[in-house]
């Protein structure tokens, strides 16, 4: 073994764990500062601003709170909505909560509104606060790349050490908190560029108030921006309790996700750049 061949294992142990906290830095770091800058856009429509917020689940959630104020749906049993209104004048993604048949839990409201969240997430990108596919890509890549460099040194020394029968069994568990690191940061990269990015903070910032007390005419506002734990001590809370029914707190503003957008283009409500 020549590399590294005249350090102890204690010396290694120790230059690993320094190097993961700089790749950790190095990860979150990246990402921050080296996506793509888009465009600034001005949004108030719902949908466009809760795809933004939390991608698709928060879209859902967001259309159920409006829908559950303006009582087009109502409590049913075990947590679930019951379609009480069919025919009022909503968005497309609320149409097609409506155009449930059976009582509405969260898998399903996400399901109906599948196609059309995707329609919006295309307006998004074209306005420049979603990332491309290969943007996003390239970006969900770049931030594991230190991890999986350092994975392979690790890798490297536990081999050799092993193959010299040294105890190896503390740099195995570092080889996975490594990999750990490595899926998270992966799985929870945000897809909206920097427009988007302050976008949602302004939003944010703007409407803290929402977080607080929202009125009836806001609810649904307050969950795209803060997800649905605004709701609790509400007469809306119904909607987070199906969130606890699954399993799902649904609390605190969300980050962004895979399926998330940022601000709309053209035939979104007005929104876009």
């Amino acid at each position: 073994m020549e590399l590294f061949s005249s350090w102890t294992g204690s010396d290694f142990l120790l230059f690993y764990t320094m190097l993961l906290g700089l790749c950790t830095f190095a990860a979150w770091w990246m990402p921050a500062h080296l996506r793509e800058p888009g465009r600034r856009g001005e949004s108030e429509d719902l949908e466009c601003i809760a795809l933004l917020a939390g991608g698709r689940q928060r879209m859902a959630d967001s259309l159920l709170a409006d829908l559950y104020v303006r009582g087009a749906l109502v409590p049913a049993d075990k947590g679930k909505l019951h379609v009480a209104a069919r025919d009022l004048p909503v968005s497309p993604g609320g149409k097609a909560l409506l155009a449930i048949d059976a009582p509405v839990t969260l898998a399903e409201a996400r399901k109906a509104i599948h196609i059309h969240a995707d329609r919006v997430a295309a307006r998004l990108r074209r306005s420049g606060l979603l990332l491309r596919p290969e943007e996003y890509a390239r970006i969900r890549w770049l931030s594991v790349t230190p991890f999986a460099a350092l994975f392979l040194l690790g890798l490297y020394r536990q081999r050799a050490g092993s193959t010299l029968g040294e105890p190896t069994g503390f740099l195995v568990i570092l080889l996975v908190v490594t990999a750990a690191l490595a899926v998270i940061r992966f799985v929870s990269s945000d897809p909206r560029t920097a427009a988007g990015v302050e976008a949602l903070k302004e939003m944010r910032a703007r409407n803290g108030r929402f977080a607080r007390a929202p009125r009836p005419d806001e609810a649904a506002m307050a969950v795209a921006l803060f997800g649905t734990g605004v709701l609790v001590g509400t007469p809306w809370e119904p909607v987070h309790a199906m969130r606890k029914q699954e399993g799902d707190s649904g609390g605190g503003g969300g980050d962004g996700s895979s399926d998330g957008g940022s601000g709309c283009g053209g035939g979104c409500g007005g929104c876009g750049g």
